[in-house]
Order: C-alpha cells, then sequence, then structure tokens
C-alpha cells in the first residue's frame, strides 16, 4: 500500500513539473528592430509630396546573419496603430483594401501587381528605411493629436514561432484649420 501510495506522489509531482516546462515555452528572438520617426514635410521622400503624412520605418539586422527581404515584403508586413487623442483614427479604403489582400483566406478581387525587384540583402547590424504614407491608410485631416505605431511579425506564417515587434511611439499634431480674418 504504502508504495502504491509513493509511486502515486512521484506520479503527482512529475506531472506537474512536466506541465510547467511545458508551459515556459520561449519564443525565439527577434531577428530586426523597428523605429520610425516623421518625415520633415518641407524635405519629403522621393515620390511624395509635401502635403502627405509619411513615416520612415527603419528596420535593423540585428542578427549576426545577413537578411534578404524585399522592400515591398517589408512594407506590405507593417501593422499600423494610429490613434486620434487616445481613440482609433479612421482607416481609408486603403488601409481596408490592405486588410484584404493580407487575409489568405480569401480570394482577393484585386492582385498585388508590380514588376519584380531582386531583393535587399540587410548586412548584420545595418538597417534600411522605408517611408511609409501612413496618410494613405488612415484619415489623418482631423485636428487633434495622432500617436503612432508600427509592428512586425518575425514569422506570419507560423504564428506559434513568430514574435511581434513593435517599433517607439511618435506624436504628430493636426492644429485646427485658422480662420481667415477679414480686414
Amino acid at each position: 500500500m504504502r508504495m502504491l501510495g509513493l509511486i502515486f506522489l512521484v506520479f503527482v509531482f512529475a506531472t506537474q513539473t512536466f506541465a510547467l516546462n511545458a508551459q515556459t515555452v520561449e519564443k525565439p528572438k527577434p531577428l530586426f528592430s523597428l523605429s520610425i520617426e516623421a518625415s520633415d514635410p518641407s524635405h519629403p521622400p522621393t515620390f511624395y509630396t509635401s502635403d502627405r503624412r509619411v513615416v520612415l520605418v527603419t528596420y535593423t539586422n540585428i542578427s549576426d546573419v545577413d537578411e534578404s527581404n524585399s522592400d515591398a515584403d517589408l512594407e506590405f508586413g507593417f501593422n499600423m496603430h494610429v490613434l486620434l487623442d487616445g481613440a482609433p483614427a479612421q482607416e481609408t479604403g486603403n488601409m481596408r483594401s490592405l486588410r484584404e489582400r493580407r487575409n489568405p483566406t480569401k480570394v482577393s478581387k484585386h492582385p498585388i501587381m508590380g514588376s519584380y525587384r531582386s531583393p535587399t540583402i540587410i548586412k548584420p547590424g545595418k538597417s534600411i528605411t522605408l517611408p511609409l504614407p501612413i496618410a494613405d491608410y488612415f484619415d489623418m485631416t482631423k485636428p487633434g493629436t495622432y500617436t503612432i505605431t508600427v509592428s512586425k511579425e518575425t514569422f506570419p506564417g507560423n504564428p506559434a514561432n513568430s514574435v511581434t515587434v513593435r517599433s517607439n511611439t511618435i506624436t504628430i499634431v493636426v492644429p485646427e484649420p485658422v480662420a481667415d480674418t477679414p480686414k
């Protein structure tokens, strides 16, 4: 009888140890970091006009191996988090279209078209900076304080092994329009 009790206790402790070990599975460390800054409206990035709100996203390889990404993959994979005075900012049709194209369960009515660009090799410790036209995806015409953060999954197609990498948060203030005073 004592032997049966001892076997039961060992089984209970072994089961708890197994359960604890199963819960502490670590996700892999990300291979990149993200940082963002607002572009200078007086010197907009190439192909953008000064009236468009553009965020510059810096993607840095923090691994010890070369990374190969196409610029289009990087841009397409960014998740944009935009708040207006603390509430979610209004999305544009472009954001809804982007969300549809990202949904793998639907057949897109608007396939991604474009020319093929060879992958960009990002050496360890090196960065690339990409313009992200944030106002194309969120209505930023309303006055107020916009807070913007960008994130990207390390392995979007494999959620069990993916880690979400978040950028810093920036603030853009859109002032109230100035009324013309009659002279």
